[in-house]
């Protein structure tokens, strides 16, 4: 396996290897791997991005692991058909071997993919092996077929660059109808992603079209689709394929495994796991496939070798043979076994001693295609051993740090999870994150690479955003009361932000293969990339909702920060989708408003009148009762964007800093969606998909009620014998008589329904940062008291 010595599969199987490698560079030097994971049974392809950086050193060690895994794959299949040839250059006697689109040809001692004369713009093209197909099962069915291929391409380019190649399995060679421009010759706008297509192409795209591509220079993998499934940027490795320069590649498949890998210097490996016979039939063709746009460039293949890895010359003598070689295999690895078995209880016993960390198979709990694992050292290294110097924040189960990774050069965000004492909630928050992000790709969503568990540290390695998280730039100066505005933080960027997050969060909702819900959304969580581009992050309370159909997660535990945590989850302990819209319509209002969910007005907002009352009640409308007395400057922000709303000065919610320079009607779209998204109700509240609609202006903004809603809990109106009202960490029980309303209304009318009858309730107030509820039974009931969450 040419330049794979080192590397092996998290399952130990073989393995699928594409190795780019531009000519002139020795393979040390710059390559790129492209493994093919496939696991065979009921498991369903997700993606998987694996980063895996190991040292020189074990090399011969691991190299016999992974050959004599792969003499033992080898014995137990059946011999394979047998497909070979070569081709160290091109000429007019090897035509009749092809099958050639209208323009395409052989020409300068190459294949030439796409026409290099007449009119060369907008037009694709396919060269196949024509004269035998790719046998994908053996004879018997028991194992796929095991191939390598080895190929020189150069992307010449004449009028800019555009739009790719791709060397392609299929089951149809015939070349698409339109698929010029961004379909490369795979596809084309009618026939993108349908199952019929039966075509698997990894693409080496020259061109960025659309907002799913990944950037003008990157290799991918198609799936009866030119959306890759998996792709990896190339610029870091010093590779530019429309350079004009030969850059050679190499594919090899052991029937078993697909993923991807990119190499320089040393390891790094980005994977997809699917199974090949799901969108393959027996007989394939193999060639290559590109197109040009309005840019144009020649696509072209200077030499091509091909051959399987099985062998046809079975038979009674052959089988013989194996069973020998198994008993002798069989007889070298039993004693392995035992002595691996040994090992194993000797690691176990290690492991369940008393002290250990709460989840002591943490590595189980994770998936095995998940993000790569790295070692502690290396993330100290990266690190400055933790230096304070690198800290870049904290959080509520971390510290992050800003780390270098000498093997990739790539500047990183590790994040040290808290697990001490014995403590699981560092370690949820760390199973949650990984298994939860690390399977999601989005241009809105933070990309996990890694991950880390060793000497009881729990770390998380994430790509690093040089401007970092929203807040610190929102707040950068908080004295901004002179009216100096968030560097950079124009209304066009703020608005673009929203719309980001809106994204990430309909994804996680609507467009991903499982629903999640996020659970903590708010500035600090959405990271910034130099384009002012909305990330968001910190999946560390996130949940799936594992039924179909189901759209909320149970909890004993309220999670969330306070000021953006739903009225209703106090009561009910369940965060769906309705929690989620919640935290989001907070969210807008602090990006519009530059100002904090639960902080003094700004000064700056000059319009408030002597007589503006920013109180409320309920749950989420408590002020601080030394602010009762007179002019009260605090309010919970929601409370204060509403009543601006109500009295038709919804655009005065604009940070005044922006000046003139923001948009009136795109900040009552963004205030009345906000709004909408914070009503008491959570069945008025919009899903995310319908918020992203409002933003993208194809849908009228809702109209939210004039006054705010009282919070009402059930919001049927009925009763219930036990509610449980918690916070995180805390839990408080209330037992209440079977006569107690269920009903919390605003302070300023402090009461509560009955049967119609209007008795006082008690009231809300925020006490040196805690929620007091009072609440006492005139009624009919026993006084209650008070509770303190």
């Amino acid at each position: 396996m040419i330049g794979c010595e080192s590397m092996t599969s998290p399952t130990r199987l073989p393995q699928f290897c594409v190795t780019l490698t531009p000519r002139g560079i020795t393979q040390n030097s710059a390559r790129i791997h492209l493994f093919f994971y496939f696991r065979i049974g009921e498991m369903s392809p997700e993606t998987l991005a694996m980063a895996s950086l190991s040292s020189r050193t074990g090399t011969r060690r691991r190299f016999a692991l992974l050959a004599s895994t792969t003499l033992a794959f080898l014995i137990l299949c059946s011999t394979c058909s047998c497909l070979q040839f070569s081709y160290p250059t091109f000429d007019a006697a090897n035509e009749a071997d092809f099958s050639f689109s209208p323009g395409s040809g052989i020409a300068n001692g190459a294949l030439q993919i796409t026409p290099t004369t007449g009119e060369i713009s907008h037009r694709s093209g396919r060269v196949c092996y024509a004269r035998e197909t790719l046998k994908l099962w053996n004879s018997e069915r028991t194992a796929l077929t095991s191939f390598r291929t080895e190929f020189v391409l150069n992307i010449l380019p004449r009028n800019g660059t555009g739009e790719g190649m791709a060397f392609i399995l299929t089951n149809n060679p015939e070349l698409p109808t339109n698929s010029s421009g961004r379909w490369l010759g795979i596809v084309n706008s009618q026939t993108d992603g349908s199952p019929a297509n039966r075509i698997v192409a990894v693409e080496f795209d020259t061109r960025k079209s659309g907002g799913d591509d990944l950037d003008h220079n990157h290799v991918g993998l198609d799936v009866n689709s030119v959306r890759s499934v998996s792709t990896y940027p190339l610029t870091n490795l010093s590779i530019a394929l429309s350079s004009g320069s030969d850059v050679s590649v190499s594919i090899e498949y052991d029937g078993a495994v697909l993923s991807i890998v990119a190499v320089q210097a040393y390891t790094f490996m980005y994977s997809w796991a699917g199974d090949l016979s799901r969108y393959l039939t027996d007989d394939i063709t193999v060639g290559f496939a590109a197109s040009t746009g309005k840019f144009t460039e020649l696509n072209q293949i200077k030499s091509w070798n091909f051959t399987t890895l099985g062998d046809d010359a079975g038979g009674r003598r052959g089988r013989r043979e194996a069973r020998k070689k198994l008993i002798l295999l069989l007889a070298y690895l039993i004693p392995l076994a035992i002595a691996g078995s040994f090992l194993a209880f000797c690691v176990w016993r290690r492991l369940t001693r008393p002290g250990r960390l709460a989840y002591r198979n943490l590595e189980k709990m994770i998936d095995a295609r998940g993000p790569v694992r790295f070692g502690f050292r290396e993330l100290k290294n990266a690190t400055a051993n933790f230096s304070s110097d690198r800290k870049l924040g904290r959080g509520g189960f971390g510290t992050v740090y800003l780390g270098y990774l000498e093997r990739t050069g790539m500047e990183v965000a590790v994040k040290r999870v808290m697990a001490s004492g014995g403590s699981s909630r560092g370690e949820q928050e760390f199973v949650a994150e990984v298994n939860s992000i690390s399977k999601l790709s989005h241009r809105n969503l933070v990309r996990l690479i890694g991950w880390c568990h060793e000497r009881g540290e729990l770390l998380l390695v994430y790509e690093y955003f040089p401007m970092g998280s929203l807040d610190k730039l929102l707040y950068a100066d908080d004295a901004r009361g002179s009216g100096s505005p968030a560097p950079g933080l124009t209304w066009e960027r703020r608005y673009g932000i929203i719309c980001g997050v809106a994204a990430a969060l309909e994804y996680l909702h609507h467009g991903s293969s499982r629903r999640i819900l996020h659970r903590d959304v708010k500035t600090s969580n959405v990271m910034l990339d130099g384009g002012y581009g909305a990330r968001l992050g910190d999946f560390g309370l996130a949940r799936v909702v594992q039924s179909e159909g189901a759209t909320h997660h149970s909890t004993r535990a309220v999670a969330g920060t306070r000021g953006y945590m739903a009225p209703e989850s106090f009561f009910t302990g369940r965060a769906g989708l309705g929690t989620d819209a919640y935290a989001f319509g907070v969210f807008v209002l602090e990006v519009v408003s530059g100002r904090r969910p639960s902080s003094p007005v700004p000064q700056h907002h000059s319009y408030l009148d002597d007589n503006d009352d920013l109180g409320g009640g309920g749950l989420d409308d408590a002020v601080p009762s030394g602010a009762r007395g007179g002019r009260q400057q605090d309010a919970y922000i929601v409370d204060w964007a509403w009543r601006l709303y109500g009295e038709g000065r919804a655009w005065r919610t604009a940070d005044a800093a922006l000046g003139g320079a923001s948009d009136p009607e795109g900040v009552e779209r963004a205030v009345r969606l906000a709004l909408a998204c914070c009503h008491p109700d959570p069945r008025e509240r919009p899903s995310m998909r319908a918020a992203v609609q409002v933003l993208a202006g194809g849908v009228e903004a809702p109209e939210p009620p004039l006054v705010k809603p009282a919070f009402v809990w059930p919001p049927d109106g009925g009763r219930q014998q036990e509610m449980e009202m918690a916070r995180v960490g805390l839990h408080y029980l209330w037992k209440m008589r079977s006569d107690m309303p269920r009903a919390l209304f605003p302070a300023s009318t402090a009461a509560s329904r009955v049967g119609g009858t209007r008795c006082p309730a008690g009231r809300t107030s925020l006490v040196d940062g805690s929620l007091v509820v009072t609440l006492r039974g005139h009624c009919g009931t026993e006084p209650v008291g008070t509770l303190v969450a």
